[in-house]
């Protein structure tokens, strides 16, 4: 072993691990890693061309090691068997749109007819306004603001949570006032 390698280890260790600590936040994890690296700056120092380097040379195998710790976490982990049913239960979509219906009904007819045909039966915008025989941007304004109603309507009677993908989580109902149950 190189004296001289010995001794900007010692000076650097500490600061080592702490630079690792940093990054996967346990202690007892960052002074393995600091130790996996001392065997490899000592197994390999022979390799390092500019000896003026080594600090960097060290940083960039530390950098390393915790990249190689981080991957090893990510596919050492279990994976959770989740079961349909839980997957259904939890997303109460499907059995929210059941309870909109009503909602829906009681909504002016030209707004009512674009929200169902769009929505409900999957018609696109522009096979709307065909349909309806008005401009593409006029079945657009019509769907955003029949979309808009609704939305109102169901603030009014419900607390709705959604996840980030816009499926109902949960819902609770409000006292309502427009017999919308």
């Amino acid at each position: 072993m190189n004296k001289e390698t010995l001794i900007i280890w010692n000076d650097l260790n500490k600061a080592l691990v702490n630079f690792i600590n940093q990054k996967v936040k346990n202690t007892e994890t960052s002074k393995d890693i600091s130790q996996d690296i001392f065997i490899i700056v000592f197994s390999k120092i022979d390799t390092l061309k500019n000896k003026d380097k080594i600090i960097p040379w060290i940083y960039q195998i530390t950098r390393n090691e915790i990249n190689s710790y981080f991957r090893k976490q990510k596919f050492g982990q279990e994976i959770e068997v989740v079961d349909k049913s839980d997957i259904l239960d939890k997303n109460l979509t499907v059995e929210f749109s059941k309870c909109i219906q009503p909602m829906i009904n009681s909504m002016p007819l030209k707004y009512q007819e674009a929200i169902k045909m769009t929505e409900i039966e999957g018609v696109s915008q522009k096979e709307l306004a065909k349909f309806l025989d008005i401009s593409y941007s006029g079945a657009k304004s019509r769907v955003q603001r029949g979309r808009e109603m609704l939305k109102s309507l169901l603030q009014e009677c419900c607390m709705i949570y959604t996840d980030k993908y816009g499926n109902i989580t949960d819902y609770k109902q409000k006292r309502c006032t427009n017999n919308c149950d």
